[in-house]
């Protein structure tokens, strides 16, 4: 894999372990704790494939934020800088569908999605581009405006 597959691949690996240990309480030593499937898929099927499982279930761990509470996300974000990991935040900008149809959209609709931008923001500034940043400021301010 490229050196980008293979970071990409260490940072979902990181972020699905703790996300798995820390929100659906998977002990780590399970071998369905999403770290172990990952290195046996690895090992029977290569990294590439294992990277698609990666994908899948960081998108999964995503999908599953909403039954979390605030101190809660709070928390677990706590975890993952503690370990050196990407946090929610960033997990959303980078694979959250639908932080994806807001921006092809063009508007935020609901404060569902007003708090999701504004995470993003907040949180992952310094890697986000300009472009990116002033699109982000644009909705929540046409939210904000419209509300």
């Amino acid at each position: 894999m490229s050196p980008d597959k293979e970071r990409e691949y260490s940072d979902l690996i990181s972020f699905v372990s703790i996300f798995a240990t820390c929100a659906w309480n998977v002990d780590p030593a399970d071998p369905v704790h999403p770290a172990n499937v990952a290195a046996h898929i690895a090992e029977t099927f290569g990294k590439a494939k294992a990277l698609i499982g990666a994908r899948q279930a960081a998108n999964d761990a995503i999908e599953s934020l909403r039954g979390l509470t605030r101190q809660q996300l709070a928390s677990l974000d706590a975890r993952l800088i503690e370990a050196g990991s990407i946090t929610v935040a960033e997990m959303h900008r980078r694979y959250s569908r639908q932080y994806k149809a807001v921006l092809k959209r063009g508007r935020i609709r609901n404060e569902t999605e007003f708090y999701l931008v504004k995470g993003i923001l907040d949180s992952c500034g310094d890697s986000l581009g300009q472009d990116e940043q002033a699109t982000l400021s644009s909705l929540l301010l046409g939210f904000e405006q419209s509300s």
